[in-house]
């Protein structure tokens, strides 16, 4: 009897080994085939979802594995592949980068050098803002876009003080710009420098004739009265603004309430009154209540009710 538990003892303990053996070679088999290299290779695919695939793959590795390839391949003589390669350099949101990007705003192909800027952006380095004013005035409506877009998270004060108040210039020049995509990053990048001197300008564009434009610019305004950016923080705290100024942001913000706005702009301002913390504005949102669509009379309901609590707080 004994004898027998013995063999079965054994055979199960013969058995469970081997399953352990069986699955630490599989992992170290698996670890052992896990390379960066395959999915460079994949970039080239003709395929958008193969690329796609490829791009997540490779994000999952480690910078110092996948950033150097990534480089090598940034003069590659696929723009699909170039393409790829700003948009995952800029992901990795690796500075080692910055000299391959920079290379690439100059890319024959305009969506690979307007990815090359948006990639800069996502870096944040101050290296990069000599070669992005080169671009600042390009004529391809996608690249000054990006270009607009990175200056602002790439100035720096302590490295370059003239550089970021030339850079600012170019900012506040192109909220004038023709195309509504231009002001947008314009107004983006101008959060990075806590919308210094802005205020007017941004009034203006709540009533731009643009609805993407005035959708931004409300948002915008919320943060300009309340002196509080919408995380992550940006560079430059926003400055408090004077009395008069605190007005005329809080009346911009009551025309964009107007019913003949679109829904989601009311929204917009809704909450940037409600930012703003301005209590005279309780009478609007209750006739919000009764006059508005079923969406305007959950946000001021909403709104009315933090700004009871606000007041009863204080």
């Amino acid at each position: 009897m004994k004898s027998e538990i013995l063999r079965r003892w054994t055979i199960r303990r013969g058995l469970v080994l081997g399953f352990v053996f069986a699955m630490v070679a599989l992992g170290m088999g698996s670890c052992a085939v896990r390379s960066p290299e395959k999915h460079i290779h994949q970039l080239k695919s003709m395929q958008k979802v193969e690329r796609t695939k490829a791009a997540n793959e490779l994000i999952r590795f480690d910078a110092d594995e996948v950033v150097p390839l990534l480089m090598e391949e940034s003069g590659s003589g696929y723009i699909r592949v170039r393409f790829e390669v700003a948009n995952l350099l800029g992901r990795f949101k690796d500075a080692r980068a910055v000299p391959a990007l920079v290379m690439m705003l100059q890319d024959k192909s305009p969506r690979v050098a307007a990815m090359a800027a948006w990639a800069l952006g996502q870096i944040r380095s101050p290296d990069a803002l000599t070669f992005l004013m080169e671009y600042t005035r390009d004529p391809t409506l996608e690249v000054r876009q990006y270009v607009l877009g990175a200056l602002g998270p790439c100035h720096s004060y302590e490295v370059d003080s003239a550089l970021s108040d030339s850079a600012f210039a170019v900012i506040i020049r192109a909220l004038k710009a023709t195309k509504p995509k231009w002001r947008i990053s314009a107004l983006q990048s101008l959060r990075e420098y806590g919308y210094r001197d802005a205020a007017e300008h941004v009034i203006r564009l709540s009533r731009d004739p643009s609805p993407e434009v005035r959708h931004v610019a409300v948002q915008v305004l919320g943060q300009i009265g309340s002196g509080q950016h919408v995380p992550p923080e940006g560079i430059d705290p926003i400055a408090p603004v004077s009395e008069r100024m605190h007005n005329n942001i809080y009346e911009a913000l009551l025309v964009a309430l107007d019913a003949d706005e679109l829904q989601s702009i009311r929204i917009k301002a809704v909450r940037a009154l409600l930012q703003v913390g301005d209590a005279r504005v309780v009478p609007q949102l209750q006739k919000l209540l009764r006059e508005g669509t079923d969406k305007d009379k959950i946000e001021a309901q909403r709104a009315i009710d933090k700004l009871h609590l606000q007041v009863a707080q204080k």
